[in-house]
């Protein structure tokens, strides 16, 4: 595909298949909202759970490791199946094999069963910004949606999986009223929990059974297997899942664990202060997702994502020099207001920039390239912050993540999208 050649991502802009496309947008949401919020559940109570009933700090993190490796695995089969088994198919399977895999819980302290199902089960909340789940409702939401309407498609599905984390991480109030009201033992009440996040994904399982036909893809495919390295478009999709992995590496040197400690060993703030500072970037981010199709109306979509991260990204290496916690806590807050923008509209545009048939393989190959990127990039900053905490971390991943910004606009600036012909 050239620089300036029309791409068949139009193809489905103005189609419509069999099935019924709004409806089917409604359930892509709320199985992004129960999904997550099945995770925003399993992520605050499974550490604690695993330490309770034995189990060492690196086995729990060989048990949370071995999750993060099946949600690779699960992206891959996802990516190459993609013309032999539907998307409604793959959403039941994943979100039942994800409920199914919690009983092992129940059963077995043993390390190395528990090790398996979460690598089925992807048990590690912090895999739930990427993995086949992810993939599945990136294209059937291209295919229900019109160039029009799927950017706010995308933002709605942020909007959906904040709130879903948000009510998971309330569900765990349930084990606090068991222990401390009802006077049940801790591993009782968070087995409670564990019931609970199984029946999420049961339910989640049976609303995808009613998705129709209109999310898979408009094209019938000549392969059973799809072969990422042989589609028409390989050259953009790897070019872009390579650049999307340096944004998820930088990204992941700077994420809210981060910056709390920052705040504590620097500026002696309170915990309940950095929440409350947390909880407004929170709502700030919100709104930067709201906005971002508009915004995108007015620059078009690769102007969007690329320079509200640059802003972004200057705040942040700002941040890392505040001289007070007021400072420092409004540059924050004010980053907030551009740091989400770039979600909704990066999926949107990377839909736009395939034709129909190769959507599984560009948000498969995206999303393992952002899970990939992401793995080593905790650690690399406890490195950087070994024996004191000094800015490194912020300009690091400040530096890298303006660097991708400028480089993933160079590399596409001359890319036409037929949907964007005002901003060529």
């Amino acid at each position: 595909m050239t620089p300036t050649e029309p791409t068949p991502a139009s193809i489905s802009a103005t189609s419509t298949a069999d099935g019924r496309p709004a409806i089917d947008a409604l359930i892509v949401y709320a199985g992004r909202g129960l999904r997550d919020m099945g995770r925003g559940l399993i992520a605050v109570i499974l550490a604690i759970y695993l330490s309770e009933i034995g189990m060492s700090i690196p086995q729990i993190g060989l048990v949370l490791g071995a999750s993060l490796v099946g949600g690779f695995v699960f992206s891959l089969v996802v990516m190459f199946t993609a013309n032999s088994i539907s998307r409604r198919a793959w959403f039941v399977i994943i979100a039942l094999v994800t409920g199914l895999s919690i009983t092992m819980l129940f059963f077995t302290e043993n390390v190395w069963l528990i090790g398996l199902a979460s690598f089925f089960g992807s048990y590690a909340g912090s895999g739930m910004h990427w993995g086949p789940s992810l993939q599945l409702e990136q294209s059937s939401l291209t295919e229900v949606t019109t160039a029009r309407t799927r950017t706010r498609a995308f933002s709605n599905l942020s909007v959906s999986s904040a709130a879903g984390r948000a009510l998971g991480g309330a569900l765990v109030g349930v084990a606090t009223f068991l222990i401390g009201v009802r006077d049940w033992e801790l591993l009782d009440a968070y087995r409670a929990l564990l019931a609970i996040y199984l029946g999420i994904n049961l339910l989640n399982a049976a609303i995808y059974l009613g998705l129709s036909s209109a999310v898979e893809s408009r094209l019938s495919a000549d392969q059973l297997l799809v072969n990422p390295f042989k589609t028409p478009s390989r050259k953009p999709i790897l070019r872009i899942s390579g650049l999307f992995g340096v944004d998820s590496f930088a990204g992941g040197m700077i994420f809210d664990a981060f910056f709390a400690l920052w705040m504590v060993e620097k500026y002696g703030l309170n915990e309940g202060t950095i929440a409350a500072i947390l909880v407004a970037t929170q709502g700030l981010n919100l709104v930067s997702i709201w906005l971002a199709p508009s915004v995108a109306k007015r620059i078009g979509l690769l102007n969007t994502f690329v320079w509200t991260q640059v802003a972004s990204n200057i705040c942040l290496i700002a941040f890392a020099f505040s001289p007070t916690a007021f400072v420092a806590a409004a540059i924050w807050m004010v980053r907030g207001i551009f740091d989400e923008m770039d979600v909704p509209t990066r999926q949107s545009y990377m839909m736009a920039l395939v034709p129909p048939a190769e959507r599984n393989v560009m948000a498969g190959s995206a999303n393992l390239g952002r899970g990939i990127g992401r793995m080593p990039s905790s650690t690399v900053t406890g490195f950087l912050w070994a024996g004191a905490y000094t800015v490194a971390p912020w300009l690091v991943g400040g530096g890298l993540k303006l660097a991708y910004d400028f480089a993933i606009y160079f590399s596409f600036r001359n890319v036409q999208l037929p949907e964007e012909p005002e901003h060529r």
